[in-house]
């Protein structure tokens, strides 16, 4: 029986990714392997996601947000101090388990030297779920040239200890040809759909006169442009309504907007949902107003409801997932007003997206977890033949 290991920051927090890796560590365990998740700063809190009963949960307890209260000097050596202790834990665990494969992600990118530098045989891999541009510290200070240069520097220095994995598993071939500059063994693999409804509602009937749009209320979604572009519409559609689900720190600016804009009752901001699915059954298109994207996965949970989206052509994904005119609406990075246009184009042309809404649901089939999964069954042969041979 094959051995994994992932390592991950935690597994306590309710977002795409960590459903993302418990739908795959949930497929290997039934398929076989022997899977262990390590984390490092789960503390007490509960796993965000069921895990099959046969999944290792180890905890190192190495919680490196604590030392950011302290002063610059003090959390220098405190920093030093919980680094020894995550790869001392770590390669216990490590030693005991005796991995085949060993998995992390970008996310652990300032413990990545540490995690790939581990005493084992396993094959190492490093998933990204981040556009590679967004984790560099440029463009954090994008509008500060004055670090710029000490950023250019740090990322140089960052990513290039990436290419220490055997094998770097990107979500999309845009992001793949960032990575190749760090790492001379890019692979592409998606994100699965989570779930494929077997049966969904039919869009034949009467609209819904609802547009459907979903993610963490923070910049990168840019639901502040969503709420501009349907300001220049709104009167043009007076029966149709936007519904956002998700929740952050942006709801009250969002909500100003939508104050700002009268449009209380056509905009509404609602908590996630468990029920997510049957909302998109119950919409007639999906928005991704993103200004960027590590893959977008709920736009494959809207297609495989069989609804249609309309997506700024952001880096990266949506131009992967959208055949523009076939089964969805691609729109200019950015551009509010061509946003506000194609949004209004899919509300008058019923038929059309109807037609787009069933090629999309077809369309993302080849998303499905059973299609996804053999892909990285393949790549862990492959990597561990490879070892053998060296």
């Amino acid at each position: 029986m094959k051995k994994i290991v992932y390592v991950l920051k935690s597994f306590a927090v309710k977002a795409g990714t960590e459903r993302v890796m418990s739908d795959k560590m949930n497929y290997l365990a039934e398929h076989g392997y022997n899977v262990t998740l390590i984390t490092y700063e789960q503390g007490v809190h509960p796993q965000v996601f069921p895990l099959n009963p046969s999944i290792r949960h180890i905890d190192l307890d190495t919680r490196f947000f604590l030392v950011e209260k302290y002063g610059y000097l003090k959390r220098f050596f405190l920093m030093l101090k919980m680094r020894r202790q995550f790869k001392n834990r770590l390669q216990t665990f490590l030693d005991e388990i005796q991995p085949d494969i060993l998995i992390t992600t970008t996310y652990s990118l300032n413990l990545i030297d540490i995690i790939l530098s581990a005493k084992t045989k396993a094959c190492r891999l490093v998933e990204s779920h981040v556009a590679c541009y967004t984790v560099k510290k440029s463009f954090d200070c994008k509008c500060n040239p004055s670090f710029r240069l000490l950023a250019v520097w740090y990322d140089r220095i960052m990513l290039n200890k990436v290419g220490k994995a055997d094998c770097f598993v990107s979500l999309t071939q845009g992001d793949a040809d960032d990575w190749s500059r760090y790492s001379s063994n890019v692979i592409v693999i998606p994100n699965p759909v989570t779930y494929f409804p077997e049966t969904i509602s039919s869009h034949d009937g009467n609209d819904e006169h609802r547009i459907i749009c979903v993610g963490r209320l923070h910049e990168q979604k840019g639901f502040d442009m969503l709420i501009e572009a349907f300001a220049f519409i709104a009167d043009q559609c007076p029966e149709w309504k936007v519904d956002i689900y998700g929740e952050g720190f942006y709801k009250d600016l969002l909500e100003e907007m939508i104050n700002r804009h009268n449009l209380c009752g056509r905009i509404s901001i609602n908590s996630p949902t468990n029920h997510i699915y049957n909302e998109y059954q119950h919409s007639d298109f999906f928005v991704l107003s993103s200004r960027y994207e590590g893959f977008a996965l709920v736009m494959l949970e809207a297609m495989s409801c069989g609804i249609p989206c309309v997506s700024f052509k952001c880096k990266y994904g949506p131009e992967e997932i959208i055949e523009d005119g076939k089964n969805g609406l691609l729109v200019e990075n950015g551009n509010v007003k061509d946003l506000a246009e194609k949004m209004l184009w899919m509300i008058r042309h019923r038929e059309e997206r109807l037609q787009m809404g069933k090629q999309a649901r077809k369309d993302v089939r080849k998303y499905e977890l059973n299609a996804i999964m053999p892909k990285w069954h393949e790549l862990f042969e492959s990597l561990m033949k490879q070892s053998k041979i060296q």
